[in-house]
């Protein structure tokens, strides 16, 4: 999932029951929804909030909500950005930008107007996936893995 803009929804959970021939007494499912704006979350949540079973005998049950607030590049995210980049340019690195709709901690920072750049780890492929994996630089294939003090 590498959502920029708009609403993404991923059911990555869901289990009940306790035979394939069994109606299942109970069962539920993990959702993870990505929006860019305000507006949108508040989509996401009301259409979660206000799902209606198409069998009576069901009943649905909705918990958790919005876990973390949106993350806008603004006037100060650029302004780190540009001092990270200047610095790794110094360290012959092109730093790039791209936004993914991701979230973390950082979220929380962004939230308090503090200026935060997400995803400068190891460079890969695959965040959360099977196939994840890290690509390691051919310089240090034969290089010790620690430092003898």
């Amino acid at each position: 999932m590498r959502p920029v803009n708009g609403i993404h929804v991923n059911v990555g959970v869901v289990q009940g029951g306790t035979r394939s021939n069994v109606v299942a007494a109970e069962a539920f499912a993990e959702i993870d929804a990505r929006f860019a704006t305000a507006a949108e979350s508040k989509t996401v949540e009301q259409s979660l909030l206000n799902v209606v079973p198409f069998d009576p005998q069901v009943r649905v049950k909705v918990t958790g909500g919005i876990n973390r607030h949106l993350w806008k590049r603004n006037e100060n995210v650029v302004r780190l950005y540009e001092l990270a980049r200047s610095i790794a340019l110094s360290l012959d690195y092109e730093l790039g930008e791209t936004q993914v709709g991701g979230a973390s901690d950082g979220n929380f920072l962004a939230a308090m107007g503090i200026p935060v750049l997400d995803g400068l780890g190891i460079d890969g492929d695959g965040a959360h996936a099977v196939h994840e994996h890290i690509l390691i630089d051919e310089q240090f294939h034969d290089a010790a893995p620690y430092s003898q003090v």
